[in-house]
């Protein structure tokens, strides 16, 4: 099977690295897979480019694919991949992204030899009404593929899609990275946090509507009430100082709170292993919670929000706590599991068998493939 994903941006953000990789796994199941993605300004670590050499992923920058609607460059790009398309017979055009989505949808119909067009929606949400959608959604999209079940209910009832075009799929974790048992850095030693220190972080972009002043405030509480009660915010963001540090402060929370900044590498993957509880309140712009799936991969339970996917995602009382995020809501939650070594332990062992089942490149490659070749039979 011929295959072309496309994706409208060149930064390693968001869903990114988990198309990049899903790629690499239907080319290992023998398809010829081929990722087009914006060119980057320059190469470096933190692009696609460098994602898919890892992951020897064929790659195309023939296309300008911009992550926001430009109607020229994207005429320009209707034209030029229409001839891409025709010349090269893609059986499947695989989109990520809204503007790709419009972009592959146009320059498809162009061509006499059709290729099906599927769409996964990384937002785990069901999309927003607009011009774009309402012109792809249901008559320019042969499948659609969801993270969640709430998005498969929220398209099929917002844009009319079918029930049975209507998938959800869970996106991959690269398990091998997240494995517990690997000799990781020792980031608790590096934070200054020994083996007594009840340690609860955070691993996102630090943001207002990430909602922090509710995690300090419960921190706060939960301060009088742990142990040897620490708070780990992994992040960054333009307005941090404002949004955590500051407010951080203002509490009187300086020597519980710990800002390691932006994690790379190893470096990451120790500091949520270096967790007793992951928290996640507030999906960011990637609705399927990458940084909880890798806690759960790390055998880390998990403190969630009954926002976004995250109800799904944590299995409330067997791999982590699902709780509403007040602050008197997740103190609660985190005294409960820091009194209980045993329930932290058995949800973490939990969790690891939760994604080694769900979150696996390779599964997940054999379910995308069955929606290819259910819309190639209807052909």
């Amino acid at each position: 099977m011929k295959v072309l994903h496309l994706f409208s941006n060149h930064k390693l953000t968001g869903p990114a690295e988990p198309v990049v990789r899903l790629a690499a796994a239907l080319a290992d199941r023998g398809h010829e897979v081929v990722l087009a993605h914006s060119p980057p300004p320059r190469s470096g670590d933190g692009d696609i480019v460098a994602a898919a050499q890892r992951y020897g992923v064929e790659t195309t920058t023939e296309f300008q694919l911009p992550k926001h609607y430009r109607t020229l460059t994207i005429w320009s790009d209707i034209r030029r991949l229409s001839g891409y398309l025709g010349k090269n017979r893609f059986e499947v055009v695989h989109c990520h992204l809204v503007n790709d989505h419009l972009t592959g949808s146009l320059a498809n119909g162009r061509n006499r030899t059709r290729a099906r067009i599927v769409r996964t929606n990384h937002e785990a949400v069901a999309m927003k009404r607009g011009f774009r959608g309402n012109f792809l959604l249901p008559r320019r999209t042969d499948a659609l593929i969801e993270l969640s079940r709430r998005a498969r209910e929220g398209n099929i009832e917002r844009f009319g899609m079918p029930p049975d075009r209507v998938s959800v799929i869970d996106t991959s974790v690269e398990l091998a990275r997240f494995d517990p048992s690997r000799e990781l850095p020792d980031m608790r030693a590096k934070w200054g946090l020994s083996p007594d220190h009840f340690v609860v972080g955070i691993a996102a972009r630090i943001q207002k509507r990430r909602r922090f002043d509710v995690l300090l405030d419960a921190a706060a509480i939960a301060r009088d009430r742990i142990p040897g009660f620490r708070l780990v915010i992994i992040g960054r963001g333009t307005h941090k100082q404002a949004v955590a540090v500051g407010p951080a402060r203002k509490r009187g929370l300086d020597d519980i709170v710990v800002f390691p900044g932006y994690l790379r590498n190893d470096d990451y993957v120790g500091g949520l292993a270096g967790l007793d509880v992951k928290t996640f309140l507030v999906p960011g712009t990637d609705g399927s919670c990458r940084a909880a799936r890798e806690a759960m991969a790390l055998g880390v339970p998990l403190v969630v929000s009954k926002r976004g996917m995250l109800p799904e995602l944590v299995d409330d009382g067997e791999t982590g706590l699902v709780v509403d995020d007040t602050p008197e809501g997740l103190a609660g939650a985190f005294e409960r599991l820091a009194r209980d070594d045993r329930l932290r332990e058995r949800m973490g062992s939990a969790a690891r068998q939760a994604a080694l089942a769900r979150f696996d490149p390779a599964e997940q490659a054999i379910q995308v493939e069955q929606v290819y070749e259910d819309v190639l039979s209807e052909r």
